[in-house]
């Protein structure tokens, strides 16, 4: 007996698209290193552990490498690992509107008299777990742009590791 699978050619380029996606859930590049300009670098998330439901604490653990990629040929030369990076229920991030700005609130200061001091506009903070939960379970951004915002605080957080290879 014999079975042939007939697959429509747009079908078919779907099954190809998800065959040819890389293993990282995310990557971006870096600027050129001073000391090493052979090599192209970028961050790669290798894993991620969101958090659990039970218990008491809210952590995602996120898993990064460093790529470097010699420029000639392009060819992954070696891969870095980076410090892990614990996003804990502590944390929190700046609140940002759909067209991506970031949203501010007045904060007025007052003398015991009630007479303003000052008055100044502050980025709005929430929880950086909940804000996680939230823009993915209301599909207000892709998991793999909310992993692309919290990569660009990686890099200033942990630029001098990035920068020692």
């Amino acid at each position: 007996m014999k079975t042939e699978e007939i697959i429509k050619p747009e079908d078919q380029a779907l099954i190809d698209a998800i065959e040819s996606t890389d293993k990282s859930w995310f990557s971006m590049q870096l600027p050129e290193h001073p000391v090493y300009p052979q090599f192209a670098r970028k961050l790669v998330v290798t894993s991620f552990n969101p958090p659990e439901i039970e218990g008491d604490e809210d952590r995602i653990y996120v898993l990064v490498q460093q790529h470097l990629i010699l420029k000639e040929g392009n060819i992954l030369h070696k891969k870095v690992k980076m410090p892990d990076w614990l996003i804990h229920e502590k944390n929190t991030e700046e609140l940002r509107g759909l067209d991506g700005k970031i949203k501010t609130k007045t904060v007025i200061v007052k003398d015991d008299e009630g007479n303003e001091i000052s008055r100044n506009e502050e980025p709005i903070k929430v929880p950086s777990i909940k804000y996680v939960k939230f823009l993915v379970k209301s599909k207000s951004a892709h998991l793999v742009d909310v992993i692309g915002q919290f990569m660009g605080i990686y890099v200033d957080k942990y630029k001098t590791e990035i920068d020692a290879i």
